[in-house]
């Protein structure tokens, strides 16, 4: 079925902020590229149009290294008033980042399934639309089918990631990163496509909740 006009408005009006952590989970994912500009082409929110706009004021910076949340004063800790919370807000980011990492289309499905899940408490009445649930199982079962089928091969901005007859991918992409976040994730990506599809699902939640970490629950307000 169709969203109703005043469900896309609320939909979208609730969920936005968790597309902010899944963008900072993204990049945090990322932060094994050798530089930021190449940690930003792994994404999906940054584009080579958006390089090119600002080349001006980036000239010299081109080979700085990837940038982590805990490079940003925002995010030193302690950030947060309780420990507990700063602990949840970066393993959620380090599961969604690990999840997510430089699959391009794997993002874009994710973006769509949490721009589509309100956070429960706060819209109820908006959860029970029929068209919204209807709208969340298609997501969920794309991004399941897309796991399924895409076995080992990334697509990323380049296109896919191959395998060699070995099973090696051919790619001189490593695993290690300087994030200490990343590190929280560690045997994620060991899981089946069952299994990463109901841990993305159930990341969405977390999502909701890191909003209202930053929000209501930081030192910084």
């Amino acid at each position: 079925g169709i969203l109703r006009s005043d469900v896309r408005r609320e939909v979208l009006n609730c969920t936005y902020p968790a597309l902010y952590v899944v963008m900072w989970a993204i990049l945090e994912g990322n932060t094994r590229e050798k530089t930021w500009m190449d940690q930003h082409m792994k994404t999906l929110h940054i584009t080579k149009e958006n390089h090119a706009a600002i080349k001006d004021n980036i000239r010299g910076l081109e080979n700085v290294r990837s940038i982590s949340l805990k490079d940003q004063e925002r995010f030193t800790s302690p950030w947060t008033v309780e420990m507990a919370d700063e602990e949840k807000f970066e393993r959620t980011v380090s599961l969604v980042g690990r999840l997510l990492r430089d699959d391009i289309k794997l993002q874009a499905l994710y973006h769509m399934f949490v721009m589509m899940c309100p956070l429960h408490r706060v819209v109820g009445t908006i959860q029970a639309d029929p068209a919204l649930a209807e709208v969340q199982v298609k997501l969920s079962q794309l991004i399941y089918r897309y796991l399924s089928a895409k076995s080992d091969l990334n697509y990323t901005k380049s296109g896919y990631l191959s395998e060699d007859s070995g099973g090696t991918r051919n790619t001189s992409q490593s695993d290690e990163t300087s994030s200490s976040i990343m590190k929280m994730s560690e045997g994620v990506d060991d899981l089946n496509p069952d299994e990463k599809t109901r841990l993305l699902i159930s990341l969405v939640d977390d999502l909701h909740d890191c909003v209202d970490i930053m929000q209501n629950r930081s030192l910084l307000g």
